[in-house]
């Protein structure tokens, strides 16, 4: 980060802008609704949202930490914040981590948010996605920092900041299981380049082992636990669940239907490079079935390759650890989001989902690419750079024996003598190189965003904040009134629905998260023609009980259901119930039903499950909020993100 808190400002809220513009009335008060984004008035922290339930937990501890903080915030800006902050630092974090002027860091911090996978996550509604990827550039800056920072009594308080700014950026990415994944990957990599780096400006590779006086070595193990700390809620959670030790009813896992998909006709390859690829092509915006999408890849590509004889220079002047450890990460990104595409990888997946716990994470490839998106943002930075050097060339005043005005006596041979171009800002001949930069990074900027139109307002106003209809809070009221604990079961059987108030676009059932006791619904998804198969033990069993079309008293009763919440005017078929019940709620939106007394209890989780998720929950927050009260407390001192990205950058 630049040393002026002022540029760090100015970055700061240029992130925001686009962030804002990205959304429109999204961020409006309300409750976002769009595919898999799925929010919803007060919240229930229930056993669904702990993790306790009888489905798969895929949101954990997202809707825990969501429905904890609708009691003290306001509960239909929760989501609206929460995607600004997430776009907002992954643009400000890609700024943070580009080694150029500022015209460079600004294209960068855009390409962050501009991009196709940006788009193609919200299109399909995985917004809480998005929260990992605007977390990972902070935790690799971090954790280098925490790992490079110098002895003495000061560099202990900057290292306790560090520490503070990479878990509380780690526990913030680590609400969802992709995002953990993610993060974890980051900041191993920003771990790794500070341990395996030393400080002056003119680094070397050194062995770990070489340098215990330091510290390095412990100070990396710190952050590693740090890390895992902040993985344990969904790990445990997902171990504990019945439904986990359930082996997957399907051909191959699902990896076919989850796989990358040619947008542009040149390979999915070529598309994962270019950021692009979503699975579920009913969900995307029109540009991305026009030439538009073939703009996009080429431009991004094309900048990105103009952005490597930067990286050569920052490799020759010592920054390899970095350049590296960058490479990696996004290189482990890309590999996990084309394995399927790679000869044998497919079944490689396939037979890694079959026998290591939680690798299901790695069928979704689309979700992979926000590692190489990072390093890809910042290579078009360096490359914006590139060319604007390129087109300034003819205006530059010739120093002495033909040299640069802006080249430095001393200057080795084939060494940068800084990392923004030579002359730029530079007294002689500076005015006019900089306005040339100025001008090819507007023009790059708004190729970028007339590339990807769809983007703007909330992709183009189909995703925005929704109200629901009252009846939804009559519902809520009747269960919160009665002292049972009785399952609801959710009709007509299916995952999404059209509700005629929520827009035009599906929506994931919003029952789970509103309802005041665990639920069953539907989870068995329809990708590309491909049904898969349900995965919560009770929608198992209710899945085998519609196929007759009729459900049975004996039945519900086995699966502890005491209500059936049927939501009108969605589509499906609605199967015949038990007679006996009685209807608690009709009207035009829902319909709520309760079986004859006495009502059955659902079973509760055991007291070691129990203990085991909501325990390691509660170490998890407490790791973020001490990282983030150390990271608020060294606020007014000079912080070591920019210390480290001056000697990253040379600035």
């Amino acid at each position: 980060m630049g040393a002026s808190p002022r540029r760090n400002g100015l970055l700061a809220g240029v992130a925001a802008l686009v962030a804002a513009a990205i959304y429109g009335p999204m961020l409006l008060p309300g409750f976002p609704l769009r595919y898999d984004l799925v929010s919803v008035p007060r919240p229930v922290l229930g056993e669904d949202a702990l993790g306790l339930g009888d489905r798969l937990p895929r949101a954990i501890p997202l809707d825990a930490a969501v429905a904890v903080l609708a009691k003290v915030a306001p509960d239909d800006l929760l989501t609206q914040v929460l995607g600004l902050l997430a776009l907002t630092l992954a643009g400000w974090g890609v700024a943070v981590l580009t080694p150029t002027s500022m015209p460079g860091r600004l294209i960068a911090l855009l390409i962050a948010e501009w991009n196709p996978f940006v788009l193609e996550q919200l299109a399909i509604g995985h917004l809480p996605h998005l929260l990992g990827y605007g977390a990972v550039p902070w935790v690799a800056v971090f954790g280098c920092a925490l790992v490079r920072s110098d002895s003495g009594s000061t560099a202990r308080r900057d290292r306790l900041r560090a520490w503070g700014g990479m878990t509380a950026a780690a526990g913030f990415g680590s609400l969802t299981p992709g995002g953990g994944a993610l993060v974890m990957i980051a900041g191993l990599a920003g771990l790794l380049a500070g341990l395996l780096v030393h400080g002056g400006p003119q680094a070397n590779v050194v062995h770990p082992l070489d340098d215990r006086r330091s510290g390095r070595s412990r100070r990396a193990l710190i952050g590693v636990l740090s890390l895992v700390v902040l993985q344990l809620p969904w790990l445990v959670a997902a171990a504990a669940a019945p439904a986990f030790a359930v082996p997957v009813d399907s051909v191959d896992g699902g990896v076919t239907a989850f796989a990358l998909r040619s947008e542009t006709g040149w390979g999915r390859l070529v598309d994962a490079a270019g950021l692009a690829g979503m699975w579920n092509e009913s969900a995307l915006p029109a540009s991305r079935g026009t030439v538009l999408a073939r703009v996009s890849t080429v431009l991004l590509l094309a900048l990105a390759v103009a952005g490597l004889p930067a990286v050569r220079r920052l490799w020759r002047s010592g920054h390899r650890a970095e350049v590296s450890s960058a490479a990696v990460a996004a290189g482990v990104g890309y590999l996990v989001a084309v394995l399927p595409v790679l000869p044998g990888g497919g079944a490689l997946l396939r037979t890694l989902i079959d026998v290591l716990p939680g690798a299901g994470l790695l069928r979704d490839g689309h979700r992979w690419l926000g590692l190489p998106a990072v390093v890809l943002a910042v290579l078009c930075g360096l490359g914006m750079t590139e060319l604007a050097r390129l087109a300034a060339l003819p205006l530059r005043d010739p120093g002495p024996r033909g040299t640069g005005s802006g080249a430095r006596t001393g200057d080795a041979p084939g060494e940068p003598s800084d990392a923004r171009p030579t002359g730029f800002g530079s007294p002689a001949g500076g005015d006019r190189t900089g306005g040339v930069e100025a001008g090819v990074a507007v023009f790059v900027a708004l190729l970028v965003i007339a590339s990807m139109p769809d983007l703007a307002g909330g992709l183009a106003g189909s995703l925005r904040a929704r109200h629901y209809p009252a009846q939804w809070a009559q519902v809520r009221a009747v269960l919160d009134r009665s002292d049972d604990r009785a399952r609801v079961l959710v009709l007509p059987w299916q995952p999404f629905r059209i509700f005629g108030w929520s827009g035009p676009d599906p929506v994931l059932d919003p029952a789970p998260r509103l309802l005041p006791r665990q639920s069953i619904v539907s989870d068995a998804l329809t990708v590309s023609g491909q049904q898969l198969p349900e995965e919560g033990l009770g929608a198992k069993e209710i899945s085998l009980d519609l196929a007759d079309g009729e459900l049975s008293a004996e039945r519900l009763r086995s699966l502890s259901v005491g209500w059936v919440l049927i939501e009108r005017g969605t589509p499906g078929r609605l199967p015949a119930l038990p007679s006996g019940w009685t209807t608690v709620v009709d009207g035009p939106e829902l319909s709520l039903l309760r079986a004859p007394e006495p009502l059955p209890a659902a079973p509760r989780a055991g007291a070691v499950r129990s203990v085991a998720v909501i325990g390691t929950q509660g170490a998890a927050g407490l790791v973020f909020l001490a990282g983030l009260t150390a990271l608020v407390l060294g606020r007014f001192r000079r912080r070591p993100v920019r210390r480290s990205a001056r000697r990253f950058a040379r600035r």
